[in-house]
């Protein structure tokens, strides 16, 4: 294989001696690279090298313009839209649609359409006049058609377009009027500034220049290397005969056009090579979703370089760049040198995802405090443990422990430098300033990697050019997180490598003008060779036809000359492809792989790797009792230093019964729920605003009254106290500053007023049944029961909502704000795992038998009872549980049974032989958090 490059350095050096005197101009950079290493393995002796040019440094050369970046050509066409239009549109909102209509206007230039007739608002002409006399007959009909849709269908949205329409000629011209007074230009102004010149008759050039393996020509570059061309300079075409003698491959669509142009055409070889008829290894290989594809590949470059390939002989094509970080991991094993062309994308790195954080804290912001999701975020970024974990770990476990929806910002603050820097306040007049320091500070931590400073100092640099352009003028801190996100997105970081040794990796258009012994291509697919679509345009379809500025068509030629042409010399070609297509059929086989397969004569080798489809039998889960769990278990019984209950809860048999292996899970393997604060307002927040404030109303009542005793009387026009009870709630709750008044919106004032009906309702009651004496609020129970198990006794306990008392009856008051039943079966229900229980009931009478366990309830009736969301509203309400219909007046009765149900169970939970397994009532699993290790 010789490849393209090779040929023209020794066409070059056989027409051209003296190669100092000669110019040479390529479609790109790395073209020129693998040129100089040609003609350096030419050269015999020492020699001054030609002048190597891009095509673009050549077409610069010759105007006084300066093209700046692509911020700044995207601000100050802002402010010409806005200027010309007379609308206010942030820069953040415009910078989309700038940079499209940036698109837009460099192609107008490049390809030296006439804007002003382009813009034309031309939907009330039934015909075209004189003016357009330049286009083809079927080119007006292209326009016809398209403004004749306009005047039979006026849409609001086609309404919309048409007063966008009407300004864009004036956009333009003011906007390349502001950038010539300031000496700058975009690239196609450059391009047409010159096309302008050579049209108009002035000479440019020297005649000795060479243009080297180009395609697709923009008018204005054809134009310039004609003039070129008639001045005496040459051109090589990198084409072969297979798709230019063939008029139905779109591949030679653009060299059968410049073999019939009148000076171009005379550049054409009398013999075109036929490279893609020599004899090719081509095998496709078809595999499931991307990364498929790139571990397929990795295996199959593994076995070729073990067999003897060489890696600066190899060439990868990504023509989808997601699949970059997949192919550099396949490949990684394989090859010791790689060269990447492809840059990597900014806004993928961790620290674009550690300055979007910063910018939602800022965001978050209210007073001296900030919301808790970025808070909780930051704090679990690798950047903040790095700099100091301990810090980072003790502040997410305040902020879990405490359920702080509003976190100060002074209980944020810490030693450490990135994170004073980081939960620091900042406004949107110097949200860059912060943002630098932060990087800055977080640049200075040593265990960092280098890769990660070098995003960072990318970082900087994207904030220093914002700074410098755009300064602050920013509405407020979203507009600026808006315009950051899209600028940021189309940043890349070059990768650092020697460009000519190793294996190279590759985008389709940076494979222009190279050839390999060995070519790996990805991704074959609709979608992704060709591309699916188009980056969006102001200009439509037709009238781009009409003007011949680039459509779908031209982006679907130029592809598949690149694709015929990467495999035209090449010996040994590996195709993927993915064989899974979506609902809407994209991803299916690329037209380019299945015109190989079917067009071009070539034998092709076809591996599919299938994924073997089958249902795996779950198997069920079953913990036995070994001597690790027994310990656990005998955990549960012990008490800490400060008296903190250990032991079991109401809660905690409830769960047993419903299912051993959710027990198991929770409180013997203390595998931890999802750690996360509620801020929404749940039953469980709205339940604890309704337990705090009756235990505070009446813990109150009687600090105020120095008696237990209840009265009618004293629970009469409490609704200020109530209505401050609940403020120091809700302040406690979600953190808020003390002092300062709540302010109620969104679901809490929803949320208060259902707290505040149902306190009401449950005062109300209450009055009813006055006067009672409180015997206790919130009341801790605990009792060591004794079992015939190897533990021996078991500490059991819980909190008891109220415990009140009136003649000899004693009541057990448990508030539920749900609609929990007041009714079940029998006592054997209450420990059934079948069918459905009452948990609510259960949970009482457990409180019930602790009271009378740990108390003397010798003479009184005990009535354990809910006060409900379901029946609190009820005019008959009836305190107390029913049981088979039958109103339960005294537990006594009961919990013989109760507490023989009650050794039973706990007898079952501590005996060494049974088994911790899944519970057969699958509806039990519907919210349980452990149903995807079960896979139910």
């Amino acid at each position: 294989m010789t490849p393209f490059l090779l040929e023209t350095a020794q066409k070059v050096m056989a027409k051209h001696p003296r190669l100092e005197e000669v110019t040479l101009v390529f479609p790109n950079r790395r073209a020129i690279l693998f040129f100089r290493k040609h003609l350096g393995t030419l050269l015999k002796k020492p020699a001054f090298a030609p002048t190597m040019l891009t095509i673009e440094e050549y077409i610069k050369n010759f105007s006084m313009l300066q093209v700046p970046d692509k911020l700044e050509l995207v601000y100050r066409l802002h402010k010409a839209y806005t200027e010309t239009v007379n609308v206010n549109e942030s820069f953040d909102r415009f910078y989309y649609w700038g940079e499209m209509l940036l698109r837009d206007v460099e192609e107008i230039d490049k390809y030296l359409v006439n804007a002003e007739m382009l813009f034309r608002d031309l939907s009330q002409q039934k015909e075209l006049d004189s003016s357009f006399d330049y286009l083809t007959d079927e080119q007006k009909q292209f326009l016809l058609e398209f403004w004749g849709n306009f005047a039979e269908y006026q849409t609001e949205n086609r309404k919309k377009f048409l007063e966008v329409w009407k300004h864009l000629f004036d956009v333009y011209t003011n906007y390349r009027t502001q950038l010539l007074n300031k000496g700058l230009a975009y690239e196609g102004m450059v391009h047409r500034e010159i096309a302008e010149k050579i049209l108009q008759g002035e000479k440019l050039g020297t005649g000795r220049e060479v243009f080297i393996g180009f395609n697709a020509l923009t008018k204005a570059e054809e134009v310039i290397i004609t003039h070129a061309v008639e001045c005496g300079a040459s051109m090589f075409w990198d084409v072969d005969e297979y798709y230019l003698n063939n008029a139905t491959q779109e591949a030679g669509d653009f060299f059968r056009e410049y073999q019939d142009h009148k000076v171009l055409g005379k550049t054409f070889e009398a013999q075109v090579p036929a490279n893609f008829r020599n004899e090719k290894n081509i095998a496709l290989y078809g595999a499931a979703q991307p990364v498929g594809q790139a571990k397929l590949m990795g295996q199959v470059l593994k076995e070729n370089m073990v067999a003897g390939a060489l890696p600066e002989e190899t060439l990868i094509v990504l023509p989808d760049e997601k699949l970059l970080l997949p192919a550099l991991h396949s490949v990684s094993d394989s090859v010791e040198k790689l060269n990447v062309t492809m840059g990597f994308s900014l806004s993928a790195t961790p620290v674009f995802n550690f300055v979007e954080l910063l910018i939602e804290l800022q965001i978050s912001r209210k007073d001296e405090y900030f919301h808790h999701r970025p808070v909780l975020s930051l704090l679990n970024h690798p950047f903040t443990v790095s700099a100091d974990s301990k810090v980072a770990q003790s502040k997410r476990k305040e902020m879990l422990k405490h359920n702080w929806v509003s976190v100060p910002e002074n209980f944020l603050a810490s030693e450490t430098e990135l994170h004073r820097l980081m939960f620091a306040s900042a406004e949107v007049s110097n949200i860059t300033q912060y943002l630098k320091a932060c990087l800055a500070a977080l640049g200075a931590v040593n265990s960092l990697y280098d890769f990660d400073k070098e995003y960072i100092f990318r970082m900087l640099t994207c904030l220093n050019r914002t700074e410098e352009i755009l300064g602050n003028q920013y509405s407020d801190l979203r507009s600026f997180q808006r315009f950051f996100r899209q600028y940021v997105r189309t940043v890349r970081i070059p990768f650092s490598g020697e460009p000519l040794q190793g294996l190279q990796l590759m985008g389709m258009l940076e494979t222009r003008n190279l050839d390999f012994k060995n070519v790996y291509i990805l991704s074959l697919n609709e979608g992704s060779l060709p591309s699916g679509g188009s980056k969006g345009s102001y200009i439509p379809f037709n009238i781009r036809r009409a003007y011949t500025l680039p459509t779908l068509q031209h982006q679907d030629a130029m592809y598949a000359y690149l694709f015929y042409r990467i495999i035209q010399r090449a010996e040994n070609v590996s195709i993927f492809y993915n064989t899974e297509t979506d609902i809407l059929g994209q991803g299916e086989m690329s037209r380019y792989l299945q015109q190989l397969m079917f067009e071009s004569g070539k034998k092709l080798r076809h591996h599919a790797l299938h994924n073997t489809i089958g249902v795996n039998e779950v198997k069920p889960i079953v913990i036995q009792k070994d001597k690790a769990v027994l310990e656990a278990l005998a955990k549960l019984n012990e008490q800490s230093d400060h008296r903190k209950f250990n032991g079991l809860s109401p809660s905690a048999l409830n769960m047993y019964i419903e299912c051993r292996l959710r027990f198991y899970f929770r409180h013997v393997a203390k595998i931890k729920e999802a750690d996360e604060i509620e801020e929404d307002m749940d039953a469980r927040v709205l339940g604890n605003f309704v337990h705090n404030v009756m235990e505070a109303f009446y813990k109150k009542l009687a600090e105020q009254k120095g008696t237990s005793v209840v009265e009618a009387n004293d629970l009469e026009n409490q609704e200020k106290l109530i209505q401050t009870l609940l403020d120091q709630e809700v302040i406690k709750t979600y953190n808020l500053g003390p002092g300062k008044p709540v302010e109620y919106e969104g679901q809490l004032i929803l949320v208060s007023e259902v707290v505040k009906r149902f306190i009401a309702r449950i005062l109300e009651h209450d009055k009813r049944y006055t006067p009672f004496a409180l015997e206790g609020v919130e009341q801790n129970m605990e009792y060591a029961f004794s079992i015939n198990a190897p533990v021996g006794k078991v500490l059991l306990g819980g909190k008891i909502d109220r415990i009140d008392r009136k003649d000899d009856l004693l009541r057990i008051v448990d508030y539920k704000t749900g609609r929990d039943k007041l009714d079940f079966d029998s006592v054997v229900s209450l420990y059934a795992r079948e069918g459905s229980r009452n948990k609510a009931a259960f949970q009482t009478l457990l409180y019930a038998w602790l009271y009378t366990k740990t108390k003397n309830t010798q003479g009184l009736r005990v009535t354990p009872g809910l006060l409900n969301g379901k029946n609190l509203f009820d005019a008959d309400m009836e305190f107390g549980l029913t049981m088979n219909k039958q109103k339960l007046y005294d537990v006594h009765t009961v919990l013989p049974e109760f507490e023989a149900g009650l050794k039973e169970l706990l007898e079952e939970l501590f005996n060494p032989d049974t088994v911790f397994d899944q519970t057969p009532e699958i509806e039990n699993c519907k919210y349980c958090p452990y149903k995807r290790i079960c896979y139910r």
